[in-house]
C-alpha cells in the first residue's frame, strides 16, 4: 500500500474540501509552455481578473523587479518590463495565495497561517534568488515551486488541526524537525500532502516533484542535472528560511543550511552569505504583493548579520576602503 492509499489520504479525500484550480491559473500554465505565446496575448488573459492586475501593478513598480523611470500603468508594460516568465509565476502565486485562503480553517485551533504565508513569501524569495545565484534556466519556476512546497500542512490542519497545533509547539529548532514529527505521527510528511495536492490540481509534473522532495532532494533520481538543481534549489529555499522562521539558534540553522548548499549546489560559505544577504531586499515588495506582514526590519536584517559573521567573519575587513593618505 503506498501513501497515497493509506487511511491518511483517504481522510483527505473525504474530508478536505479541495477547491478546483481556477481556469485562469490553468490557461496561464498552458500559455507559459507554449512558445508562440505573445505579451499581448498574456495580457489580455490577465486582465480579465482585476485583483491580478493590480498586483502585478503594484510589483512592477517596486525596486526589487527593477521599477521602472516611469510609472508602469499597464499589463503590457508590465510584461514587457519584468519578463513572461516573471509576470506569470507572480499571476500565478497571488492565484494560489488566494486558492489556498479556501483551503484554510481560520478559526481552527491548528497551525498559525499568518506563519505560515510569512515561511511561504520567505521561501519563494530565497529560491528565486538561490536560482539566479547558480543560473538556473527559470528561476521563476522555483520561486512559484518553493511558494507552494509546504501547501501540505495546510491539508493535513484542515483534517487534524489539534494535532498539527501539538506539532508544531514540539518543534522548536527547524522545519524538518517538525517534518519528521509529522511522519511519526501521519506516516507522511506535507511535502508528500503537498505533492499529492499538485497533482489534484493537474499542475505540471515538475511541481509534483519538487515539493516531494523538498525535504531531502538527493534521495530522488533525476531526469536530468537541471532538473536536480531545480528540486535542490527549492529544498535549500526552505532550509535558508528556517534563519527567519526559527530564529532562537541561528548558528546552528546558518552551519547546517550552509553544509547542504555546499552538498547539493556546490555553494561555499560565502556565497550563501552572498545568497542570504540579497534576501531581504525583496521580502519587502513580495510580502505588500500578497498584503502579508513579514515582521520588523530589525528581524529582518538581524539573520543576515549574524549569518555574515558565521560564514565570512573576515568579509566586513575586506570591505573596508583603503586608507586616504
Amino acid at each position: 500500500m503506498t501513501n497515497a492509499d493509506s487511511p491518511l489520504f483517504a481522510r483527505l479525500r473525504k474530508s478536505l474540501h479541495l477547491p478546483p484550480l481556477p481556469p485562469i491559473a490553468s490557461q496561464i500554465m498552458k500559455m507559459c509552455r507554449d512558445e508562440n505565446t505573445e505579451v499581448e496575448q498574456l495580457a489580455h488573459l490577465m486582465s480579465q481578473d482585476p485583483a491580478v492586475v493590480a498586483r502585478l501593478l503594484q510589483i512592477a513598480n517596486s525596486s526589487y523587479y527593477g521599477g521602472a523611470r516611469h510609472k508602469v500603468t499597464g499589463i503590457v508594460q508590465a510584461i514587457t518590463l519584468l519578463g513572461m516568465d516573471a509576470v506569470s509565476s507572480l499571476a500565478l502565486s497571488f492565484c494560489f495565495y488566494r486558492l489556498c485562503r479556501d483551503i484554510e480553517r481560520p478559526n481552527s485551533s491548528g497551525i498559525d497561517h499568518v506563519t505560515f504565508w510569512r515561511r511561504s513569501i520567505i521561501s519563494s524569495i530565497t529560491g528565486r534568488t538561490i536560482a539566479k545565484w547558480h543560473n538556473v534556466a527559470d528561476p521563476e519556476f522555483v520561486f512559484l515551486a518553493s511558494l507552494l512546497q509546504d501547501i501540505g500542512l495546510l491539508a493535513l490542519n484542515g483534517v487534524d488541526p489539534h494535532v498539527m497545533r501539538d506539532l508544531m509547539e514540539n518543534a522548536q529548532d527547524s522545519h524538518l524537525e517538525f517534518a519528521g514529527l509529522e511522519k511519526t505521527h501521519f506516516g507522511c510528511d506535507h511535502a508528500e500532502v503537498g505533492s499529492w495536492i499538485a497533482m489534484t490540481w493537474e499542475l505540471p509534473e515538475e511541481y509534483h516533484t519538487a515539493i516531494k522532495a523538498s525535504h531531502d532532494p538527493l534521495a530522488w533520481t533525476c531526469q536530468s542535472e537541471e532538473e536536480a538543481c531545480i528540486i535542490r534549489c527549492v529544498a535549500l529555499a526552505s532550509q535558508l528560511a528556517d534563519l527567519w522562521c526559527y530564529p532562537k539558534n541561528l548558528a546552528q540553522t546558518t552551519e547546517i543550511a550552509a553544509n547542504s548548499a555546499k552538498e547539493w549546489l556546490d555553494l561555499d560559505p560565502v556565497e550563501v552569505q552572498g545568497i542570504i544577504s540579497l534576501i531581504p531586499d525583496g521580502l519587502s515588495d513580495i510580502s505588500g504583493f500578497f498584503q502579508v506582514h513579514i515582521g520588523r526590519q530589525e528581524d529582518i536584517v538581524r539573520p543576515v548579520q549574524i549569518s555574515a559573521n558565521i560564514l565570512s567573519p573576515d568579509a566586513s575587513c575586506e570591505s573596508q576602503p583603503e586608507p586616504v593618505t
